[in-house]
This record gives structure tokens, C-alpha cells and sequence, in this order.
């Protein structure tokens, strides 16, 4: 029965990680947010405002050998409390992604649910502000409860093939763990770099583990970027 568990958990991390942190834009949880008094000269970042139209592509695993994966994600509605982004793997089908008031992903084009939602990030932004996340990841054959600690270490100029911008360096560690059990637990670390000036986490690398292996690795950077008026 084990061995079983851990196959169904491997499989719902494996098959589902790569898409739902993507949408990264976006682990906030306000009530657990600590901003500490910014260093002098330090900018402050509030939450993005989005608007129909706003475009961005990603490359998704790309190395040396690879060109990797484009993801095209583009804004669609906007509401108060929600944005729907409509999201494209190499041209593929359109799929609907929702977000909270703060860019982070609640629902994404799989079905998959985050409850209250993935938490990337926190604003107001400002380097050296951390805070703890929780969310429950719900799939079709099961959830996955995740919680972990993120901080903003550094604001910095970085290079990605969008171009250069100023951006928070984020680095977070967490668990994903098979719900009630628990069982199976599979830490990862995760560093990425949200752009004020583009409105989206710009880069990162995400590390998933089991048993202290490295059991998935994924990457991802802005290609491409148009805002509307």
C-alpha cells in the first residue's frame, strides 16, 4: 500500500508542478506577511493592475542543448477580485487561468484548484519582507496540501531574453504533502524575480525533492512582453 501511495503522489507532483507554478505570476497569505522597515533607497512595490490585452511569453526548460517550451499567457477579464489570463503551450489549445487580486493563481487551465490560492507572491513588496504560505492543491484523483516560507532577499537588475530589468529577487522553501496522511512529503526550493516594471515573476528555477534526490527541476523566463495602453 505504500509503495501504491507514493506512486499516486509522485504522480500528481510530477504531473501537475510544472503547470500550476508557472502561471507563477503569481504564496501570499496577508495575515502572515512580516514587511520589515526598508533599507534607505529601497522601492516599495504595490500589486499589479492588469488590463486586457497584457501579453507575455515564456520559455519554459530551456538549456544549452534545448530551446525549451513558449508559453503564451494573456489577460482577458479583469474584475475587482479576479483576472482570467488565457494561457498557450506552443500554440496549443487556449486554456483559462484565474487569479486573485494580487496575480496569484487560483484556478489553473487544468482544473486544478488552489485554495486559498498558490501564493507566490506578496505585496507590498520590499527587500527583506518574508512570509509563510499554505495552500491545498486540489486535482482530480487528489490534493496535495503545500506550505513553506518565502523572502525577498535583494532587488537587482537581471537579464532575460525579454530584455533587462530591475526586479525582487524571491526565494521560498516548502513541502508538498500527500493530505491527511502525510506520508509522503517532497520539499522543494523555488528562487524567482518579480519585475515591477512588466508586472510578472520574469524568472525562475524550482527544485521538487524526494527521499533528499532531486526529483524534478523546472525553468522558466520572459521571452517576449507587450502591456496595453
Amino acid at each position: 500500500m505504500k509503495v501504491r501511495n507514493a506512486t499516486l503522489t509522485l504522480s500528481l507532483l510530477t504531473r501537475h508542478s510544472c503547470h500550476a507554478a508557472l502561471l507563477l505570476g503569481c504564496l501570499t497569505n496577508p495575515c502572515t506577511a512580516q514587511p520589515p522597515a526598508s533599507p534607505p533607497g529601497t522601492p516599495t512595490a504595490d500589486a499589479p493592475s492588469y488590463k486586457v490585452g497584457d501579453t507575455w511569453t515564456f520559455i519554459w526548460g530551456r538549456t544549452d542543448s534545448t530551446p525549451g517550451v513558449p508559453l503564451v499567457v494573456t489577460v482577458v477579464a479583469v474584475t475587482e477580485t479576479q483576472t482570467t489570463m488565457s494561457s498557450s503551450w506552443n500554440g496549443g489549445r487556449q486554456k483559462e487561468n484565474h487569479y486573485d487580486s494580487q496575480g496569484n493563481l487560483t484556478r489553473d487551465g487544468n482544473g486544478t484548484t488552489y485554495e486559498p490560492s498558490n501564493g507566490t507572491l506578496s505585496f507590498p513588496m520590499t527587500v527583506g519582507k518574508n512570509w509563510d504560505f499554505h495552500h491545498v492543491r486540489r486535482f482530480t484523483i487528489g490534493t496535495i496540501d503545500v506550505s513553506g516560507h518565502g523572502e525577498i532577499v535583494a532587488f537587482e537588475r537581471i537579464q532575460v531574453p525579454a530584455g533587462s530589468f530591475d526586479a525582487y529577487k524571491i526565494v521560498s522553501h516548502g513541502v508538498n504533502a500527500r493530505q491527511l496522511d502525510r506520508l509522503y512529503d517532497a520539499p522543494f526550493t523555488e528562487t524567482y524575480w518579480y519585475a515591477p516594471s512588466v508586472k510578472k515573476v520574469i524568472k525562475s528555477d524550482y527544485v521538487l525533492y524526494l527521499d533528499h534526490q532531486a526529483l524534478l527541476s523546472r525553468t522558466s523566463e520572459l521571452s517576449a512582453y507587450s502591456l496595453a495602453p
